[in-house]
């Protein structure tokens, strides 16, 4: 059920996130050729910005779900089944300390720019900082949370969520 769960959510947001940076790259066209007719678009650069580390926040978790973070798989291939499950557990440990640290670091900052209405760009255009910085929150806590689901699945199989397994 908490396999499941996370399976969609990560995709969701994964699907969320590349739609958003599709649009986000239309935006942008827009404002280059905005710009070549002497007729900018306010506050791109603070969209742009705050846009960008939203969509890879989001898409922090799936890339955890899909063990799709930096191994060296060619190296660690060479190493006993026993060997490569204990470095995979320690990888997995530094992954949940890791995002476990910048969701602590960030949580504070995130509550601020809430709190107090927190916002980049001056003049016309005022963009709110906080989206960013909640889902910077939400990508450290499912990449978190998907290190312990990988270092949980090391000594308990996770159940298989392809549509095979569905049809079944």
């Amino acid at each position: 059920m908490i396999y499941r769960i996370n399976d969609r959510v990560t995709k969701s947001l994964m699907a969320f996130s590349a739609l958003w940076a599709f649009g986000l790259a239309f935006y942008i066209l827009i404002d280059v050729v905005a710009r070549n007719l002497n007729m900018p678009i306010e506050g791109t650069a603070e969209i742009a910005r705050d846009s960008i580390v939203t969509i890879v926040f989001l898409q922090l978790g799936y890339c955890v779900h899909i063990r799709g973070m930096l191994r060296a798989d060619f190296f660690v291939a060479l190493f006993s089944q026993r060997l490569q499950r204990a470095l995979s557990l320690i990888g997995y440990v530094l992954g949940i300390v890791f995002f476990v640290g910048i969701f602590i670091g960030a949580f504070g900052p995130a509550i601020d720019a809430w709190s107090t209405g927190e916002y980049e760009g001056a003049g016309a255009v005022h963009v709110p900082v906080w989206p960013a910085r909640f889902a910077i929150l939400i990508g450290c806590a499912l990449a978190a949370f998907n290190y312990l689901l990988a270092a949980i699945g090391l000594f308990h199989e996770p159940p298989d969520l392809s549509r095979k397994a569905e049809a079944a």
